[in-house]
């Protein structure tokens, strides 16, 4: 095969990777502070594609603009669906929070993938701005700008995530509701206040993600499980806890899949995600990117 065409196919997988590394980062977020799994993440995701879609095609707003709002109104959705849903567990600790939350956000994705195909049909959609098809050749490999701002966005996100949870007031209660619960209370921190606008970010997280899914692929209501799973992947390839290594995991996951095209099994590429999953968990279930049993 081709030298050109290779190093092409891995650089689609890094773009790709990037993706996965921003829908991963919200749900490691939301468990990690929550104890929440929120298999519903990857429905909110496809949420934040539509609302780009209904802002492009709708107030012409350009999608790298539109990540803002969709943003915004991902994260006061984030707040509604805490309050409503899952606010009624917040007495309950381990594996009982744990099995409740998983049951709780099957229900709600279930409704989010029907309220997304009544308001915009079960029909696939994609964007096509002025960047799509635009590219950039270097060495004879062609960087699309689409992609290229994409990944530069995902890599911003993830390190204001990091910066929110080591360099704010915030963070600091974040970081303390993790490390002890009962001593985080007993210095004034309210669990309660944090958990809230811990899962809203998150969800707010699952709009950016979405945005950029619009931007560079295809979406439809029902295609939300895909990300939940590619999220969950990433997640145990990081590590819990380690936001840092959630990017370098999204990427590795991208470069595995990439390898499965290159191959000659394009169509059957994530299964080497999914071989590379079972792989770690049975030799690294700490994650690739923690030292030491921590996260790095």
């Amino acid at each position: 095969m081709d030298i050109k065409i290779i190093a092409q196919t891995i650089i689609y997988g890094i773009f790709s990777g990037s993706i996965y590394s921003l829908v991963a980062v919200g749900l490691q977020w939301i468990f990690g502070i929550t104890k929440i799994i929120n298999i519903a993440h990857g429905p909110l995701v496809v949420i934040g594609s539509f609302l780009t879609f209904w802002a492009f095609s709708l107030c012409h707003l350009d999608p790298f603009v539109a990540i803002l709002p969709v943003t915004l109104v991902l994260l006061l959705l984030g707040l509604v669906v805490y309050c409503v849903i899952f606010y009624p567990l917040k007495n309950l600790i381990g594996h009982e929070r744990v099995h409740l939350s998983l049951l709780l956000a099957f229900g709600l994705m279930i409704i989010l993938q029907n309220g997304a195909r009544l308001l915009w049909s079960a029909d696939e959609r994609a964007l096509t701005t002025a960047l799509t098809g635009a590219s950039l050749e270097f060495i004879g490999v062609r960087l699309p700008y689409a992609r290229l701002a994409g990944l530069a966005v995902a890599l911003l996100v993830i390190i204001c995530v990091h910066l929110l949870l080591t360099k704010t007031y915030f963070g600091k209660s974040v970081r303390a509701l993790i490390d002890n619960p009962q001593a985080a209370r007993l210095v004034g921190v309210n669990i309660n206040l944090v958990h809230l606008f811990s899962f809203g970010i998150g969800i707010a997280l699952a709009g950016s993600a979405g945005t950029l899914i619009a931007i560079t692929t295809s979406f439809s209501p029902f295609g939300g499980m895909v990300w939940t799973l590619k999220g969950l992947i990433v997640v145990v390839l990081a590590g819990m806890g380690n936001i840092r290594g959630v990017f370098l995991a999204g990427l590795v996951l991208g470069v595995v899949e990439a390898i499965g095209a290159i191959v000659g099994l394009g169509a059957y590429r994530e299964i080497f995600g999914l071989i590379t999953f079972v792989l770690v968990l049975m030799f690294k279930p700490e994650g690739l990117f923690v030292r030491g049993g921590r996260a790095a």
